[in-house]
């Protein structure tokens, strides 16, 4: 589990912006559930080389191990992304699993252990070649058992501009965010990316009880506004 201070401090900073009572739409982001199949993406490793941005395209934007079909040897940990928790003992695991994935031969399965009432799984990329385009983060997500808690109503995707590692704009599902035992289904957030980003951060958060998985994540960047 990652033990940077200043990351824990970023994800506090953006829970804590309004309690669930308070929140606007911009907070709320409300998910959409989209029953379409997309490419399926495996490859771990870094992402390829990354090519000039055509502002008239919708392209895709690389990640690594979108799929969590890599591992680090050393730890068993997915290849690429980052985890978190609120604070505390160990309230979250992170495990590759090869039980029923959306595809591919693992997912990933996060299952709270203890009382911390969040943890996250995440990955940044650069934001320059992004700024002033919408991206799309897309994942498949299933539940089992989640009831969620004050800091949102179960699991939910995050899709965040970072500057110098705080938010400066935010999209995630806090009020939306999915409790009860689901099946796979696609989720996406759409976000604009404001011109001062640095990093842009993908990623989950389960607030609570029960166990979300994650598996076929993608990121787009839309077309410019002409």
């Amino acid at each position: 589990m990652a033990s940077n201070s200043a990351a824990a401090a970023a994800l506090a900073a953006v829970l804590a912006a309004a309690s669930p009572a308070a929140l606007g739409p911009a907070l709320a982001s409300p998910s959409i559930q989209l029953p379409l199949e997309l490419p399926k993406a495996h490859a771990s490793g870094p992402p390829a080389a990354r090519q000039p941005l055509d502002p008239k395209e919708r392209a895709a934007v690389p990640l690594v191990n979108p799929g969590f079909e890599g591992r680090i040897a050393s730890t068993g940990q997915p290849e690429g992304w980052m985890t978190i928790q609120h604070a505390g003992e160990v309230s979250y695991t992170f495990t590759p699993d090869h039980d029923e994935p959306r595809s591919g031969e693992r997912s990933l399965r996060v299952d709270n252990v203890g009382s911390e009432p969040y943890g996250a799984v995440y990955q940044t990329i650069d934001a320059a070649p992004y700024r002033g385009r919408t991206l799309v983060f897309s994942a498949w997500m299933k539940t089992k058992d989640t009831r969620g808690n004050r800091f949102g109503k179960g699991a939910g995707l995050k899709l965040h501009a970072m500057k110098n590692g705080y938010p400066s704009a935010v999209k995630q599902m806090r009020r939306d965010a999915i409790d009860g035992t689901t099946g796979w289904t696609r989720y996406q957030l759409e976000l604009a990316v404001p011109p001062d980003a640095t990093q842009i951060e993908v990623g989950l958060n389960l607030f609570g009880p029960g166990t979300a998985w994650l598996d076929d994540v993608a990121l787009e960047v839309l077309p410019a506004k002409s």
